[in-house]
Order: C-alpha cells, then sequence, then structure tokens
C-alpha cells in the first residue's frame, strides 16, 4: 500500500532526503500514517531513526530556513518548526529509537493504530506490527500492550481522546484496563493531563468524551471536586441529577455553536432564528486564545463542565422539602479557580473560568420575569463579566435547555433567547454606545471646567457619567457638562 501525500508534503520529503546520508534510516510514524489512512488532513510529521537526530534536524531546519530546538535532550527529541503556505506552522519532529530497533520503538507505543510506519526511503512499503491498519478499519481503539497505559496514565485521556475524535470503540478489555490506569494519573505532570483534556473538551463530542472520563474514573484524580456531584440528586425545575446535568449543558452548548445550517429541533429553530446573525461573530470569539494555545471553545466547555461544582459544599434541604444552593455560583467560582489552577492553566484562564462560574446565573431573573435588561443592565452586566460576558450568556442557554429538557417550554425558551440576544447584541452592536461608551468628558475637563481637585471624586462621577451615557440619557458634551455640574452639587 503507497501512501499518498500532498504534492507539497512530498517536495518537503524530497527535502528531507537530500539532507539524509545515504546509510541512515529514517521513519514517519504515529499520527501521521494514521490520518493519511482515514484520509485526513495532516497537522504535523513525526520522524524516528537509530541514532540521536539532533544534528539532521538542525540541517533541515537550515535548508528550510526555519526555527529549530531540541525538545527533550534525554530522549534524543528535535522540532523544526516548518511553515506551510499561510504561514501555519507544521512542526516537524524527529526522536530516536525507543529501543533498540523500529519493531522495539513500535511495540512500545500507546495504541495500535499509532504504531504504524513507513521509511521516507519507501512511502510504499507500511511496518504494522501491531495490526493498527485492521483495528483502524475495524474502528477499535487498541493498546499495543496491557501495560502501556500504567506505564504512562495520560494515555488514558489519549485513548478517550482518539476515540471521540476518529469515532472509535473500544477494544475488549480496554475499559478495564482504562479503569485501573486512571487512577495513577497523580504520577503524571498536570500540564499534559490538561493538555489532553482540552483536546477532547475542544473536539467533536466534548459531553460524550467527559462522560467517558467519569466512566473510567478519570475525575476521581484529575478533578475530586466534581465527583461530588454523583450524590446530588434532580431538584425541581431540573429533570437531571447534578452530574449528568452539567455533561449535558456540555451537550447543549455543542449543539448551539455548532454552524449546522439544518435545525433539527423546535428549541435549535428558535435559536436560529434569534441569535443565528451572530454565528460569525460567535464563532470567531471562541477561536480566540487567551493564552496561546488553547482557545476561548475549550475554557468556556470547562467552565460548563464545572460551572455548579459549588453546589455540593452549599446543598441543603429547606423546611418546603426543596434542595436549595444558596450561594453555590460564587462558591464554585472560587473552586473552578483552584481546579484551573491545579490544571496549570494560566492566571489569565483561570480569572476567565472563574468569571464565567460566578455570572452563570446572572441572566435567569430576567429570563424568569420575561424582562429585557435595560441598557444600564447591559453595562452593570459588562462592567461585571468583561468580555466573558459573551461566553456567560451561550452557558446561560445552555443551562437552560439542561434544566428543563423534555419539560422547556416555548414561553421559557423565548425569553431565555430574548435576554441572551439584547446581551449579545449589545456587545457586536453596540459595544462602543452601551458596554464601553467613551466619555464625552474626561479629568482633565471636570479639573480645568468645573474646578475640581485631582482625586477619587473625579473617577466616581466620571463614572456615574459613564453610566449615564450607557443608559442614553446624556448623548452630547452639553449635556455631559450639564450633568455634572448636577453631581457636583449632589456631592
Amino acid at each position: 500500500m503507497r501512501l499518498k501525500f500532498s504534492p507539497a508534503l512530498e517536495q518537503l520529503l524530497d527535502l528531507i532526503l537530500s539532507e539524509l546520508p545515504d546509510d541512515q534510516a529514517l521513519y514517519i510514524v504515529g499520527g501521521a500514517i494514521r490520518d493519511i489512512l482515514l484520509g485526513r488532513p495532516l497537522h504535523d510529521l513525526d520522524f524516528v531513526m537509530p541514532d540521536d537526530p539532533t544534528s539532521l534536524a538542525k540541517k533541515i531546519a537550515h535548508k528550510l530556513q526555519v526555527s529549530f530546538f531540541v525538545l527533550d535532550d534525554e530522549r534524543h527529541t528535535a522540532r523544526v518548526l516548518f511553515r506551510r503556505q499561510g504561514n501555519q506552522i507544521f512542526p516537524l519532529d524527529f526522536v530516536q529509537f525507543t529501543g533498540e530497533d523500529l519493531h522495539s520503538d513500535l511495540i512500545h507505543r500507546d495504541f495500535t493504530i499509532n504504531a504504524i510506519s513507513v521509511s521516507v526511503r519507501d512511502t510504499g512499503k507500511l511496518l504494522d506490527p501491531m495490526g493498527g491498519i485492521k483495528d483502524l478499519a475495524a474502528g477499535l481503539l487498541r493498546t499495543c500492550s496491557d501495560q502501556v497505559l500504567t506505564d504512562d496514565p495520560v494515555r488514558v485521556l489519549r485513548g478517550i481522546r482518539l476515540a471521540m475524535q476518529f469515532n472509535l470503540s473500544y477494544a475488549p478489555g480496554l475499559p478495564d484496563l482504562m479503569t485501573e490506569a486512571s487512577q495513577y494519573l497523580p504520577r503524571t505532570s498536570p500540564e499534559r493531563q490538561r493538555d489532553e483534556l482540552f483536546k477532547i473538551l475542544e473536539g467533536s463530542d466534548p459531553a460524550e468524551g467527559m462522560a467517558h472520563c467519569r466512566q473510567f474514573g478519570v475525575f476521581k484524580s484529575l478533578i475530586p471536586t466534581l465527583m461530588e456531584q454523583e450524590d446530588i440528586p434532580a431538584s425541581q425545575p431540573h429533570t437531571l441529577g447534578l452530574f449528568d446535568h452539567s455533561l449535558k449543558v456540555l451537550d447543549y452548548l455543542k449543539q448551539l455553536i455548532e454552524t449546522a445550517e439544518d435545525p433539527s429541533t423546535w428549541w435549535f429553530s428558535a435559536y436560529r432564528s434569534a441569535l443565528g446573525r451572530f454565528s460569525e461573530n460567535i464563532a470567531d470569539y471562541l477561536e480566540e486564545e487567551i493564552t496561546p494555545g488553547r482557545s476561548k471553545n475549550g475554557l468556556l466547555m470547562f467552565a460548563a463542565l464545572v460551572h455548579d461544582i459549588g453546589k455540593p459544599e452549599t446543598f441543603t434541604v429547606g423546611e418546603d422539602g426543596y434542595l436549595h444552593f444558596y450561594n453555590h455560583a460564587k462558591i464554585g467560582a472560587d473552586l473552578a479557580w483552584e481546579t484551573a489552577k491545579a490544571l496549570q492553566l494560566s492566571n489569565a484562564e483561570s480569572e476567565w473560568i472563574r468569571t464565567v462560574v460566578q455570572n452563570h446565573m446572572h441572566l435567569l431573573p430576567f429570563a424568569n420575569r420575561g424582562r429585557e435588561p435595560s441598557r444600564v443592565d447591559i453595562y452593570r452586566y459588562y462592567q461585571e463579566t468583561g468580555e466573558a460576558g459573551a461566553a456567560v450568556a451561550l452557558l446561560s442557554l445552555a443551562d437552560t435547555l439542561a434544566t428543563y429538557n423534555q419539560n422547556l417550554t416555548s414561553e421559557k425558551w423565548q425569553h431565555a433567547l430574548m435576554v441572551s440576544k439584547v446581551m449579545l447584541s449589545a456587545w457586536w452592536e453596540a459595544h462602543q454606545t452601551v458596554v464601553t461608551p467613551t466619555l464625552l468628558l474626561d479629568g482633565n475637563d471636570l479639573q480645568n471646567e468645573f474646578g475640581m481637585a485631582p482625586g477619587k471624586e473625579i473617577g466616581e462621577i466620571l463614572e456615574i457619567l459613564r453610566e449615564a451615557q450607557a443608559a442614553g440619557k446624556v448623548t452630547t458634551r452639553a449635556q455631559a457638562a450639564a450633568f455634572i455640574q448636577s453631581q457636583i452639587k449632589r456631592h
């Protein structure tokens, strides 16, 4: 079987071959072979060779006129930062064999579908000692040995990610192996755990992926606080127990942010009618990265997973027999921050998640009363949430869907849509007038025209002016001057 590379990749391989000594072996391995066999686009190439690849990688980088660095001195791993058309980074990783030869390297890999190789000198001969091609054709995820998961427990998360990404079934016995290995996750670095977790959250089916994490005991090691939700039953108006509710929020959230044009349910049709014009805005917004390498999409999915993490700690049963969770959003926000930091998310990412969790109930009172937020409400909302407010508006809709499920009424859904529409309209269509209006007068004006002394009083009055502008009560400089005069008299 000859692998089919694109002309651009064929050209790249020819260049690599031109720098390879005649007696030197070099093989493409892992995910690239798998993706080519599946007809999927490539995002990187991994190479293995018998010797330290540093010198070869350096020569290839020089030839390509791109950057090169050593990833791991101990494992002799080097990366060439090749760039494809469009300036997109396409990493080329070079690693020395794990073991004595290629066969030993392949049989010690994680899953059979990643243990397929081909020589760069002969791309027509696939090397497949573990039967990965057969498993790939059968849609099966199978480990190369029973020990690979306990040797590196992060592979449990990687296995879940691969199963979701390629719609694979677990081979017989694999779920037991994954459950056994997940208890050893604390032996591995939080950064590696985080990276695999977020690949699942940013993948095709985050809800199902998190359900598998739950099934295999991943959260017992990864997010222990989350497991406390298992004991919280459904409480009116919720139709699901707490953990199932959180997973359902992920499911609905994924549906809301997908760009499918063919609504299959009445509630989705209503959503598209109300908010469809923001689909591109939402997509662009969620592609943004607070810290390079993780999108807001992944952060929002994580926030959705932990949005009710404060409920077990605040769980009480009232005299009326109903369950109550007073102040769970505030307590949950702090727990979400701690969870994010334990996974080595940046301070900025952790704060963003904290803001989303703390405000996930913010819009509920408007929806419950069927009251459209005023311009002052909008202004104060974004003062509280900042740019995370757009994410909160989306999460609020998913939370509503997952609360009521089959009991959701058209009226309740229309109210929820109305509130989120007002907030998202303001963010993308009235930002300069309602969300962050530019002051008509500034601190210098207050000192020069009104004789105010420098101090915090100026800041307080300017904030009152900004809110008045956001509300539409002050629209001209003359009105602003009269407004300031009235505020000075009050002060």
